[in-house]
């Protein structure tokens, strides 16, 4: 789930580039921890051993070359792996200063923050909303499959979207030219009809569960997207809605629907789903866990652990055993996380109200 993806951006660009192979993070934002902190007891070791679980999971069906470096340090697939079980003994310790010892002799505890200011923490969910299978009333907004003729071309360590038109590769259509039924030219079709703000913040958030009455609920999960930058509605609603939080334009739209409609199809970016049977997914096809996954930047391996600290209005952490499950396609650089928090109206409220400074610790396997 790339989600959630996308947070406020003010410029629009007509190309959009975002890379395909991880870019090194600069060494100056990262900084080794000699004093190590209070780790948190948990109550919730279910989460906990689920989240470990998946993470291994993940690294097991890695290439058994596959190697990254961080910080100056290469880590392979079996060092990491090694360090995942070693990690989750540490935790199923009882003994309070074993389990201090152990964890200071094994692991490394390598910060990273922005250059300039706090590392910024922020929450994303899986959003629940109506749906039909045929356009009626207001859900005439389809959620589309990816198109067959959506294509993407890299340029160095970049990535293109478009399409081939009389031989000539240009720009994937934006979401306004996608609201007409004459782009999508039999080139796609749709899992669902949705209203407006449901489809905005399932593009948003990445993921959704859809509710077709007399249908069993089904998932739907980022499958693809048309490349363009991401536009945040609210640039054209200040004084209009009384909160911009992405979630409340739900209210805004009952009493000025035209402009948020209007607000939400001036974003020229448009994220296309595929079906999800099971739990919501992030990157790599790891079941996120509440409160236990968290998105960051491509060059923080996925699986990896972490400790997160973090206050806000709803929900608190301190030095918060997270993993690294998920990416987005705006959670990027040294010292940004985005936290995800299940599915449903209580982690839609708790996602909008986090918006933090915190600190990030990325657990290393000692060399």
């Amino acid at each position: 789930m790339f989600r959630r993806f996308y947070r406020i951006l003010f410029i629009i660009l007509v190309f959009s580039r975002t890379p395909v192979a991880a870019e090194s993070l600069n060494e100056e934002g990262f900084r080794t921890v000699s004093e190590y902190p209070f780790i948190e007891e948990h109550a919730d070791k279910t989460s906990l051993q689920k989240a470990f679980l998946q993470s291994a999971s993940y690294l097991e069906k890695l290439p058994e070359n596959w190697r990254i470096t961080i910080h100056g340090e290469t880590y392979r697939k079996k060092e990491l792996s090694d360090s995942l079980r070693r990690l989750k003994k540490v935790f199923e310790e009882k003994d309070r200063e074993r389990k201090k010892s152990e964890f200071q002799k094994s692991f490394l505890l390598l910060e990273t923050r922005p250059s300039y200011g706090s590392p910024k923490i922020t929450g994303y969910y899986e959003v629940l909303m109506e749906g039909r299978s045929k356009p009626e009333g207001e859900f005439e907004f389809p959620v589309l499959e990816t198109p067959s003729d959506l294509s993407v071309k890299k340029e160095g360590s970049a990535k293109v979207v478009g399409k081939t038109e009389n031989g000539v590769f240009v720009p994937y259509p934006s979401r306004l030219e996608l609201s007409r039924t004459s782009e999508l030219g039999g080139k796609t079709s749709a899992i669902a009809y949705v209203k407006i703000v449901d489809l905005h913040l399932a593009q948003l958030e990445g993921s959704a569960e859809v509710k077709i009455p007399g249908k069993s609920p089904f998932r739907i999960t980022y499958s693809a997207d048309n490349g363009r930058k991401y536009r945040s509605p609210a640039e054209s609603l200040k004084g209009v809605c009384k909160s911009l939080i992405p979630s409340d334009l739900r209210n805004c739209i009952s009493e000025f629907p035209r402009e948020v409609k209007d607000a939400i199809l001036q974003n020229p970016r448009y994220v296309f789903f595929k079906r999800e049977s099971s739990a919501p997914r992030g990157s790599g096809g790891i079941e996120l866990i509440p409160e236990r996954s968290v998105a960051m930047d491509p060059a923080i391996p996925l699986g990896l652990p972490a400790l997160l600290s973090f206050r806000s209005p709803l929900k608190n952490a301190l030095n918060r055993i997270v993993f690294v499950h998920d990416r987005g396609s705006e959670i990027n650089g040294h010292g940004r996380i985005d936290y995800f928090l299940g599915t449903g109206e209580e982690a839609e409220t708790a996602a909008g109200k986090i918006n933090a400074e915190g600190r990030i610790l990325l657990i290393l396997p000692k060399k």
